[in-house]
């Protein structure tokens, strides 16, 4: 009984140890790299925040604030004192692109303000994912404009399950910019998973849907880098490169190969992971 005892702790030791060495090696460095700030004064009246959770913007006119996504941690709290300090007395409006807590952890800095987020949703699915705190005031369906200043903003529910079961896509028509959320990723693996309804032709579809719908010069990704309208195709051919993998096994470790350079976290978000989620939801 005792040799059993001392090879089940061993194991458990081994266990701890790997868990702690996968944490070091791969988490713990994304999450890093994650929080990193960089603010981006694009023109006098938007203000791009990258990273810190999931990327945002923050677009100022004489009636009102427009804030896209509201991140995490103390990037949250740092996007709501810059928020505030623009806003002054001036009203706030809140788009959040999707539930997920590194787009939506600073809601509780803006309670008392509107708050839009995807109608797929409802509340207690939200209260259970994102927390009680400031939960959505308006759950959109469908779409809608805002004027902000001189510039015209559409507020777009996709009609498809993509990264969640409802993701939100902003664009700014005079900019020509569009707000991705996790429906397009810069040089990043997605995170896919079942809870969220995630769907790999759901994405497929969004990326047609949005080109066709908008003029889009300026690519704002939910993670990674501004860029232009290539953010998108270059995400389009992620996908299919991964079902291609998919349906031909033998191409599976070339394809692969060619995404190691992406953002990633072995077994979690990874090309590896998409490749296994797709293959998992054909079978089913």
């Amino acid at each position: 009984m005792k040799k059993i005892a001392i090879v089940f702790g061993v194991i458990i030791l081994l266990l701890i140890a790997s868990v702690a060495g996968f944490y070091g090696v791969y988490v713990a460095p994304f999450l890093a790299k994650m929080k990193h700030i960089e603010t981006v004064q694009y023109d006098k009246q938007l203000t791009l925040v990258i990273g810190g959770g999931g990327n945002s913007g923050i677009l100022v006119s004489d009636s009102l604030v427009l804030v896209i996504d509201t991140k995490m941690d103390d990037a949250a709290l740092q996007l709501s004192k810059t928020v505030k300090d623009l806003a002054g007395k001036k009203p706030i409006i809140v788009v959040n692109t999707h539930v997920h807590s590194d787009h939506t952890g600073g809601n509780k800095y803006f309670a008392g303000q509107t708050i839009i987020a995807g109608g797929n949703y409802d509340k207690a699915f939200w209260t259970k994912d994102a927390g009680a705190d400031a939960p959505p005031t308006i759950w959109l369906k469908d779409s809608m404009v805002l004027n902000v200043g001189d510039e015209t903003v559409t507020i777009l529910n996709l009609p498809y399950a993509a990264h969640t079961q409802s993701d939100i896509v902003v664009y700014l028509h005079n900019r020509k910019m569009l707000f991705g959320g996790d429906v397009i990723l810069n040089k990043q693996s997605p995170a896919l998973f079942a809870r969220y309804k995630a769907d790999a032709n759901g994405y497929l579809n969004a990326f047609d849907l949005v080109e066709k719908r908008f003029d889009i010069s300026k690519v704002v990704p939910g993670h990674g880098p501004v860029g232009g309208i290539e953010v998108i195709d270059n995400y389009r051919t992620f996908f299919k490169d991964i079902e291609a993998a998919v349906a031909d096994p033998a191409k599976e470790k070339a394809i692969l190969q060619k995404y190691n350079d992406y953002g990633q976290i072995p077994f979690l978000m990874s090309p590896g992971a998409t490749l296994r989620y797709i293959r998992n939801s054909a079978v089913k």
